[in-house]
């Protein structure tokens, strides 16, 4: 009996062993495709879809094409998303992305709408080229908050939104309480000076007039400051802190 009772503990331990290290696999797994998917993917070919983005902070950007867009939604779609461990993307208020292949470079996938207005979409999207990677530039991209503009707090307020920017060039801006008059939307960004205080931003669908630049006063995993200038000495100051999934 003693030597059963002794064997029984040995299986035990054994198979508590193989669930941990399975466990372990599993999570690591997780952790390597999602960082993997973190980037900017431009989406081959003639499709409604013209790149699918992710971060860090768990935000998705999908960015649709008009011209041959089949729903009558947004073009530009921005939510949360999660990895449920079976190469399943899921994000919020859209539908998942069923990883088919994920290498350095190229992604090719399924496309589930949760509304099931169409079909399942298999695409194949390349990763955009990122800038180079920098102790400023690890920090700035991520998803924000704007907290207060000029000392003044915006929460509850029109000006209250979010902002995310991407090593992919992506500057996008959300607005959580939006106006007709401000609808934010997407931007490209860059450094436009060597030692990164200074960040250029253009808004392509208002040309020349949609060019700008802002100063980088304080950066760090806490908080970022960004002051604009727009002459006639006036100009904002901008405090945001990282946003909470």
């Amino acid at each position: 009996m003693k030597i059963f009772k002794q064997t029984l503990l040995i299986l035990l331990a054994f198979i508590s062993l193989v669930a941990c290290d399975k466990n372990d696999g599993d999570s690591t797994n997780e952790i390597e495709i999602k960082a993997s998917i973190n980037a900017k993917w431009v989406v081959e070919g003639t499709s409604e879809f013209k790149s699918f983005e992710f971060n860090e902070s768990g935000n998705y950007i999908v960015v649709m094409d008009n011209t041959v867009k089949s729903t009558a939604g947004p073009s530009i779609l921005f939510g949360t998303y999660e990895y449920d461990n079976n190469q399943t993307v899921i994000l919020s208020d859209f539908g998942t992305l069923k990883l088919s292949d994920l290498g350095a470079e190229n992604m090719t996938f399924i496309v589930e709408l949760a509304d099931g207005t169409v079909s399942d979409i298999i695409l194949k999207a390349s990763k955009k080229e990122e800038m180079e990677s920098s102790e400023k530039t690890d920090l700035l991209c991520r998803s924000w908050n704007l907290i207060s503009v000029n000392g003044a707090s915006v929460e509850g307020t029109e000006e209250e939104l979010t902002v995310l920017f991407s090593k992919g060039g992506t500057y996008f801006v959300e607005f959580v309480n939006p106006a007709a008059e401000a609808e934010g939307g997407l931007s490209e960004w860059n450094w436009s000076t060597s030692n990164q205080t200074n960040i250029d931003y253009l808004w392509n669908a208002y040309g020349e007039e949609g060019r700008g630049t802002f100063e980088i006063v304080e950066l760090t995993d806490r908080s970022l400051k960004i002051l604009e200038d727009f002459g006639d000495g006036e100009s904002e100051l901008s405090v945001l802190i990282p946003l909470k999934n």
